[in-house]
């Protein structure tokens, strides 16, 4: 199984990464439209944002796709200037080995 260092190493493979914010989630599709994780979050007012479930395809687990999902939630468009709380253990692990994305993740 390849293991993807960067969103370009998982697009030349054929995956993407998008925010759908009309689903409060950050998707990540195999081929173009065959859907095989994501991150959900919850906006909490305007200063929070909390995410609550993250899963990814069984057969993708290890090859970085998580990692690089993680990665643009916690870093997309819909965090902006919000804190952010992670509900979901696997965001909160991510957090806890990445501190420097940010400055007060709960």
């Amino acid at each position: 199984m390849s293991r993807y260092q960067n969103e370009a190493e998982a697009a030349a493979a054929g995956f993407t990464i998008v925010h759908e914010p009309e689903r409060a989630r950050y998707a990540v599709y195999a081929e173009g439209d065959r859907l095989v994780g994501e991150a959900h979050y919850s906006l909490l007012g305007d200063g929070e944002i909390d995410f609550d479930h993250t899963v990814v395809a069984p057969d993708l687990r290890g090859s970085g796709i998580s990692g690089l999902l993680a990665h643009r939630a916690v870093t997309g468009d819909a965090v902006g200037a919000r804190s952010i709380r992670a509900s979901c253990w696997f965001i909160a692990g991510y957090l806890e080995r990445h501190p420097e994305l940010v400055s007060d993740a709960g």
